[in-house]
């Protein structure tokens, strides 16, 4: 149960996050000068429900005894910063290279860092992803991808 409340206050907290910088700042304009901006409440609640989550977060990463194992292993947290390590560096290639560069990084990237060694097929499953991406969009429907 303690690993299941630390998942949740982890995905809460990403949620009220998203939630404070990216969602109530393009939904919601600002108020006319003077008045309480029509932002306040939502930031307010999303702000509760970020102090919150990672009450229980925190509240439930310790073992509940001496013998319970911790919620999350170091292999898991290890695993968890490498393929936010690929997502990272994939969505700068996107950004400055471009899909294809995107699309490989993070399919050969999250193989690797998910443990597969054999060269075949850590090469072969991007350009065959692309490809079928490529003869998906433009040959069958006949349309660009962006």
């Amino acid at each position: 149960m303690r690993r299941a409340n630390a998942i949740s206050g982890f995905v809460l907290a990403a949620i009220a996050i998203l939630a404070l910088l990216v969602v109530i700042p393009w939904q919601i304009e600002n108020g006319p000068a003077g008045m309480m901006s029509p932002r306040l409440v939502p930031q307010l609640m999303m702000g509760a429900v970020l102090v919150l989550s990672v009450l229980l977060v925190l509240t439930n990463l310790e073992p509940a005894g001496r013998d319970d194992p911790p919620p999350f292993s170091r292999e898991e947290l290890r695993a968890l910063a490498l393929i936010s390590g690929v997502f990272a560096v994939s969505i700068t290639l996107y950004l400055t290279i471009g899909a294809l560069a995107f699309g490989s990084v993070l399919v050969a990237g999250t193989l690797v860092v998910l443990g597969e060694r054999r060269p075949l097929i850590v090469a072969g499953m991007p350009v065959a992803l692309m490809l079928l991406l490529w003869v998906l969009f433009y040959k069958i429907l006949g349309t660009a991808i962006l």
